[in-house]
């Protein structure tokens, strides 16, 4: 369908999908261990705040903005040194060792194996923008859908009142 052709809707859609991902592995790793596991959260100063506002501006700031800006370049300049057109050992590497930082800097447990597999899906499709669409969409397609992956779990902590 011409409408997935869209760049754009694909960097959101895959957001979308990697927190679907990210969530699913971590809930099924919760049940095989029995309890929660260490992983992602809430921001200290995000659960702190006392107003809404405050809670969203944090949230924003620390949960959705910082890490799609930080996190998001290291890995799409890290599969940009895959030079090859079709898809390579090296670049089955460089995914690899994005997933095992991405699982080790995300709390190292089962339920952050959902992380680490989200971030290889990512750097796979950074890897196909950039051979597609060049260097600057290869940047900003995958930044905006870490942070639609990211605004999905804010918008979640964000309705529940407690």
């Amino acid at each position: 369908m011409p409408i997935f052709r869209n760049p754009w809707l694909q960097a959101v859609l895959l957001g979308a999908g990697l927190f679907a991902l990210s969530l699913l592995i971590r809930a099924a790793a919760n049940m095989v261990v029995g309890s929660f596991t260490a992983g992602p959260g809430a921001p200290d100063a995000m659960v702190a705040a006392q107003d809404t506002v405050s809670r969203f501006a944090y949230g924003f700031l620390l949960a959705v903005f910082l890490p799609a800006v930080i996190e998001t370049p290291l890995v799409v300049w890290a599969v940009r040194r895959a030079r090859d057109d079709a898809p390579s050992l090296g670049l089955a590497f460089i995914i690899a060792i994005i997933a095992a930082l991405a699982w080790l800097l995300h709390g190292m447990s089962p339920g952050s194996l959902g992380q680490a597999a989200a971030f290889a899906v990512m750097a796979y499709a950074a890897w196909g923008w950039s051979r597609r669409l060049g260097r600057l969409r290869a940047y900003a397609l995958p930044t905006l859908s870490h942070a639609v992956w990211n605004s999905i779990g804010l918008a979640l902590f964000m309705a529940n009142p407690s």
